[in-house]
């Protein structure tokens, strides 16, 4: 009977072989083109941002100085990702922003902002970098919440802001920025 353990044993590993090659394959068949996910008329043409599937962080952009007059405005900033967020990765009505906390304002490089909506229920944290945008909802305790980083940029004439969603993740509350002392 050794020979049928051993034959086992050879089955199971070409198969845990298998299967790595292909999530290696999956993974390099992804694309970061903008195009490729573009939403369409469903979206308010106030709201002109871009939902593109992008593979993990393989294109991190750079700050956009078209959108400095964005990034020094957090409480809008901050209420334009949360409405993002809120209408493109939660289900139901969760009413209109309510109010806005902004921390760490003076932070040249970042901050993060509570967007608390009027349904009374749905709070969520955005963190804005010059760079990228994180957003997940604040859940009480320690249990996963859906985490999305954005890409965003301000392309002229309007400069209005655009969110390109670079990825979402189920995650455990981590601290995604340190508050500045």
């Amino acid at each position: 009977m050794p020979n049928d353990e051993d034959d086992q044993q050879t089955a199971d590993d070409q198969s845990t072989t298998e299967s790595a090659e292909s999530d290696q394959l999956t993974s390099q068949d992804e694309t970061t083109d903008e195009s490729a996910g573009q939403t369409t008329g469903d979206q308010s043409q106030n709201d002109q941002m871009t939902d593109t599937q992008a593979a993990g962080d393989a294109g991190v952009a750079t700050a956009d100085d078209n959108c400095s007059g964005w990034f020094a405005d957090a409480e809008s900033t901050s209420k334009r990702a949360a409405e993002f967020y809120v209408r493109n990765e939660l289900t139901g009505d969760r009413g209109v922003v309510e109010k806005i906390d902004v921390f760490d304002r003076d932070d040249p490089e970042s901050y993060s902002c509570n967007v608390h909506f009027s349904d009374k229920t749905t709070n969520i944290e955005v963190v804005v970098f010059r760079n990228e945008i994180i957003v997940r909802e604040i859940l009480p305790g320690i249990s996963k919440r859906l985490t999305c980083w954005y890409d965003y940029r301000c392309p002229p004439p309007d400069r209005d802001l655009v969110l390109t969603k670079r990825r979402c993740t189920m995650m455990a509350p981590i601290i995604l920025r340190l508050q500045s002392k």
